[in-house]
């Protein structure tokens, strides 16, 4: 810099002298510039050399810049599916490269100022950062993971997006009875006729989800079961009876709230209340050839999850209890006098408690895998005060599942489920493919 100083304090004076020499002796005929000497040539090289450095700086930080917001929008489409930010935005916070300067040019062209595209990726980072609607996590960047937490209930959805999801699962479970016609006089010695039989049943059940992001860390959901069961009776004859029902399940509605953010040891925790209704067909009101898709009573659901980070896992813990109201229905009298006698039948249905442990692996930002035990107890029912017999029900099963990123916004969710309790289905399998799509932006994005 000393050096290109002299110079150009060296040019501004030779020009000087000349315009005083010219002035004092107009006479006098113009004669020829003199030759640059070797002096002039070395500092005008390294003139040169400086400014090549500096167009070579100028390149440098200029890729930097790109490399830097490609990356950005890379984040951003992971993040949300490329829905909070738009590429338009994000091309307009591209760094403009200054025009390098020349040779010829003056002090002030030779020093360039710092360039303002550095403040367009600034304001692109925050745009990303506020407008996904997750905490500041680092896991927040894998979607496969994020998708895997929203499912089960660890993870909100950002307010002003919503999730429409459609998941068909099978289940599968076959169990042995023995029914007794005639009477008991001693435990061991039975009158009357002994049958063994064989019953299995097969649920096919697409479901219909819908998740929305609301306001105040709040999440609306709504769960909308249609599907087909079957259920096939065999005998020790090897004579097979079937029934079959296609239509609406029970649909469901619930509200999540967080409750807590994730910050040293306190992991996420977020509370959900859902009600069940009756719509679908229940067992107190079929027909010869039906069978049952939902229970006949209502129920309100409570759920607190918890969720807790150590990249690149997520251990997450669920906690339910599940109150099954009162009902009333028709029942046969079983009047040998009046078979098609009946009279009201006033229910207690058993509570449940249950829990869910996990944990979820994230292999890399559009893949993860999840192992979890599900675990579930309900209390028998009583039926005109008088409990049922074997209505207690403990119901425990082993779930694997894995989530896959293959387009932005559009997630492939499996879930494999195997029942190890006697009331458990004995395989449980689903394919979820979740949408998400943005609805509005949150009033706090940067743009």
């Amino acid at each position: 810099m000393t050096l290109l100083c002299c110079c150009l304090a060296s040019s501004s004076l030779t020009g000087r002298a000349q315009e005083h020499s010219t002035s004092a002796q107009p006479q006098q005929t113009s004669q020829a510039p003199p030759q640059p000497g070797p002096a002039m040539s070395e500092q005008e090289s390294l003139l040169a050399a400086v400014n090549q450095r500096l167009n070579d700086s100028l390149r440098q930080r200029d890729a930097i810049i790109r490399n830097l917001l490609e990356r950005v929008q890379e984040l951003e489409w992971r993040v949300n599916g490329g829905f909070t930010t738009s590429p338009k935005d994000l091309a307009a916070a591209k760094p403009v490269s200054a025009a390098p300067p020349s040779a010829s040019s003056s002090s002030s062209s030779a020093a360039p100022t710092t360039p303002a595209p550095r403040l367009g990726a600034a304001a692109s980072v925050t745009s990303v950062v506020t407008n996904s609607g997750y905490d500041a996590e680092e896991r927040q960047a894998s979607q496969a993971l994020d998708q895997a937490l929203i499912v089960r209930g660890g993870l909100l959805l950002p307010p002003g997006t919503v999730e429409l999801d459609n998941t068909t699962s099978y289940f599968s479970s076959t169990s042995d009875r023995i029914n007794i016609d005639g009477f008991a006089l001693l435990p061991i010695l039975v009158v009357g006729d002994i049958a063994s039989q064989r019953v299995r049943k097969d649920l096919l059940l697409p479901t219909f989800s819908a998740r929305l992001g609301l306001p105040y860390k709040l999440q609306f959901d709504t769960y909308i079961p249609y599907g087909y069961q079957l259920n096939r009776t065999v005998d020790v004859n090897g004579t097979q009876t079937s029934q079959s029902t296609f239509g609406l399940g029970d649909v469901t509605f619930g509200l999540s709230r967080q409750l807590a953010l994730e910050h040293g040891r306190v992991p996420d925790l977020l509370a959900n209340v859902r009600l069940k209704t009756t719509t679908g067909i229940d067992s107190f009101n079929l027909n010869s050839s039906q069978t049952a898709l939902g229970t006949g009573f209502y129920a309100v659901q409570g759920n607190l999850t918890a969720a807790k980070s150590n990249d690149p896992v997520v251990m997450f813990g669920n906690l339910s209890y599940t109150a099954n109201l009162n009902g009333t229905h028709s029942i046969p009298a079983n009047d040998p006098d009046n078979p098609g006698l009946m009279i009201p039948g006033h229910f207690q249905p058993g509570d449940s408690v249950g829990f869910q442990l996990g944990s979820i692996l994230s292999l890399n930002p559009e893949t993860s895998m999840t192992v979890g035990w599900d675990q579930r107890f309900t209390r028998a029912t009583s039926l005109n005060g008088k409990t049922v017999p074997a209505s207690f029900l403990v119901e425990g099963s082993l779930r694997l599942g894995a989530s896959y990123l293959y387009a932005p916004g559009r997630t492939l969710d499996l879930s494999f489920g195997v029942g190890l309790t006697p009331d458990t289905p004995n395989l449980q399998f689903s394919v979820g493919l979740p949408i998400r799509r943005a609805l509005w932006r949150p009033k706090n994005s940067v743009h």
